[in-house]
């Protein structure tokens, strides 16, 4: 499977929706602000200020931790030295600091960016919680802040594979929802997996994979997705696969 933005990697991943337009600001200054790129090229926010990941969805299903990288831009002219800058765990942060390391907040020499690697540990308690780290950019001796709408990032983390919204509509092929069909489903139908362009307004593909499934099970539109559930029925016929390795149930098959 290839990855999210979930992360999900891909890593999967959520969106905030505020316009991120850049702010005026005195050329004798520097700026700094969260800079997430928005995968959505549909729509005019350029950054997220919200990051969705689980380790329920990674392509790695046996990851014991998951980087994160946030980009960090700056408003201004590069600098011939490192530059520090800083941020705030807001208090509205509800997460088990044990499970989180972050790397140096610094602008290396002769850059206008830096990548702020956010390291989560998959600990046993994000089998049963969501967690939730925000983060704030604050002023320092370097740098002002930027970008009135990404002075913050909000990054949700958790290891919990729920449903899909999509799934009971596409229950007719997919049978009852296990973890071992969804996540096998990651795998065969990831982004980039189906080109076809979005049927309705033309977007050109990839469009359509396991985290934005088509809204209709119309085979005729929908051909290319048909043809990896027909893949995924024949890996569940080929393959004795029990619900949590429960060899007590029914083997899982596709209808």
């Amino acid at each position: 499977m290839k990855n999210l933005i979930i992360i999900a990697i891909f890593a999967i991943i959520f969106t905030g929706c505020k316009e991120n337009d850049l702010i005026a600001f005195d050329t004798a200054d520097s700026y700094v602000y969260f800079a997430y790129p928005n995968p959505d090229k549909r729509v005019q926010e350029k950054f997220l200020d919200s990051v969705y990941y689980s380790f329920a969805t990674d392509e790695n299903l046996t990851a014991t931790e998951k980087q994160v990288n946030v980009p960090v831009n700056i408003g201004g002219l590069a600098s011939n030295s490192d530059r520090s800058y800083s941020f705030e765990i807001l208090p509205s942060s509800d997460y088990d600091p044990s499970l989180i390391q972050i790397s140096d907040p610094v602008i290396p020499a002769g850059k206008n960016q830096d990548t702020l690697r956010i390291t989560i540990k998959r600990g046993a308690e994000l089998l049963t919680k969501e967690m939730t780290l925000i983060l704030k950019m604050k002023p320092n001796d370097d740098f002002k802040v930027g970008h009135i709408y990404n002075q913050e990032l909000k990054l949700v983390f958790n290891d919990i594979l729920n449903q899909p919204t999509w799934w009971n509509t596409w229950s007719r092929y997919m049978g009852p929802f296990y973890k071992e069909v969804f996540q096998k489903w990651m795998q065969i139908y990831y982004l980039g997996a189906d080109m076809s362009p979005h049927l309705t307004d033309g977007t050109p593909g990839p469009v359509y994979y396991w985290n934005n499934m088509p809204s209709s099970i119309n085979a005729s539109w929908y051909p290319i997705t048909h043809m990896y559930i027909g893949v995924l029925k024949d890996y569940f016929q080929n393959n004795v696969i029990y619900p949590n390795g429960d060899t007590t149930k029914d083997r899982i098959l596709l209808p």
